[in-house]
């Protein structure tokens, strides 16, 4: 039978009103087409067996986005028994089927929302999670809906899966304090700044809305960034101090505790400088015996034909030695300022008229030591960050290869 034919014989048990045979002869012809043709009247007329139908066609693969128009139509007219079997419909398509269509999950949430199903979409949003690029519906018209039908603890999880965990506390306030603790421990833990003033609006709001002495100070156990002190400036100043008695001892205990730990930290310190400026001394006063055929651990000529430097680990190289190899492993500002030193130090050397006095001569070189001798060229991090290097340079491969030939 061709599609015309099965299309003429629903449309005849329709105008007869025998829906049941028209859904029958939908459900045993195979185009996709005709569902969302007649579904609109047949929802209107035995919507559970129409919905029934469109479940188990499962090898046709209906799309649920173009059977929305018969599930919007007749919900519009206020039908009960069709707003039941469109939720039924779009529960399967998101929690058996994964779809994920964020037009589903819109109208599937207004179905909620206009049926007061608070309880079916408060397991919705929770099974939806909390990471915004991960829920399927749209967070912004999802707010919108559930502000003007006062859902207000669907409004505090969409604040919270918005990252706006401000807005969800104040409006969690209006409805469970509890519910506005869970909401003060979802920032990030590092964030302790946002966390202490999150917990700081709710012990304001049980000090001065409840008047709540107690429940307050509980919030200093709740909450290891909250103080004594942060919470006194919210009582009026009536309250004996009897309410804050243990709060108080407690928190002079846990400054005492610091003070001494600082203590600790500051002789610890101190004594680490004092072993610091010995190790320097010692350095200082430190010398090594070089052989008169002692050789630059980089040119290989004799050492004492020049400046050089030698290091604990044995290495010795000439001054001018050192320089070369080291300049190229500085910065640019640093192999400048090595330059200008070196000139300044060996051009004064060989008789320059601007000759610099002894104090600042061992000044220039004190900090010539320190760019380039702080650390032995072979033994230091230089060499450890040189291992990942190639032996020869891809713009000297070429000259190398020849010089080989």
């Amino acid at each position: 039978m061709l599609m015309q034919d099965f299309e003429h014989v629903i449309s005849h048990h329709i105008q007869h009103d025998d829906f049941m045979a028209a859904l029958d002869v939908l459900i045993k012809q195979t185009d996709t087409e005709l569902y969302y043709k007649f579904s609109p009247v047949l929802m209107q007329h035995i919507p559970r067996q129409t919905v029934s139908a469109w479940i188990e066609q499962k090898k046709k693969k209906l799309d649920p986005r173009r059977l929305i128009p018969a599930l919007v139509h007749y919900h519009q007219q206020g039908k009960s028994t069709q707003t039941e079997e469109a939720i039924r419909y779009l529960e399967i398509c998101i929690e058996r089927l994964g779809n994920r269509d964020q037009a589903i999950h819109n109208y599937l949430l207004s179905l909620y929302i206009e049926k007061e199903d608070d309880v079916s979409l408060l397991r919705y949003l929770q099974m939806q999670g909390q990471d915004p690029e991960e829920v399927c519906y749209d967070m912004k018209y999802a707010l919108r809906l559930c502000s003007e039908h006062n859902k207000q603890r669907a409004c505090v999880h969409i604040y919270s899966t918005m990252g706006l965990f401000e807005e969800a506390v104040d409006l969690s306030l209006k409805v469970d304090v509890d519910l506005a603790k869970i909401q003060a421990q979802k920032p990030p833990e590092d964030d302790e700044v946002l966390r202490k003033k999150l917990w700081l609006r709710i012990a304001r709001h049980v000090v001065e809305e409840e008047r709540d002495v107690k429940k307050a100070m509980e919030f200093l156990n709740q909450c290891e960034l909250l103080k004594i002190e942060d919470i006194l400036p919210f009582f009026q100043d009536f309250v004996t101090i009897d309410h804050f008695k243990d709060a108080i001892c407690s928190s002079l205990h846990e400054y005492n505790q610091h003070i001494e730990e600082l203590k600790s930290e500051m002789q610890e310190a101190t004594e680490s400088a004092k072993t610091i400026r010995s190790d320097i001394h010692e350095m200082r006063n430190k010398y090594s015996i070089v052989p008169a055929q002692e050789k630059c651990s980089i040119c290989s000529y004799p050492l004492l034909t020049r400046g050089f430097y030698v290091f604990p680990c044995h290495h010795a190289f000439h001054s001018d030695c050192l320089k070369n190899e080291i300049l190229p492993n500085l910065k640019e500002k640093q192999r400048a300022k090595v330059q200008e030193l070196f000139n300044q130090l060996y051009t004064t050397s060989r008789g320059d008229s601007s000759a610099v006095t002894p104090a600042s001569r061992e000044s220039l070189k004190n900090e010539l030591d320190d760019l380039i001798a702080s650390e032995c060229l072979y033994c230091g991090e230089i060499m450890i960050r040189s291992v990942d290097q190639p032996f020869i340079l891809p713009d000297e491969y070429d000259s190398v290869l020849e010089s080989w030939q």
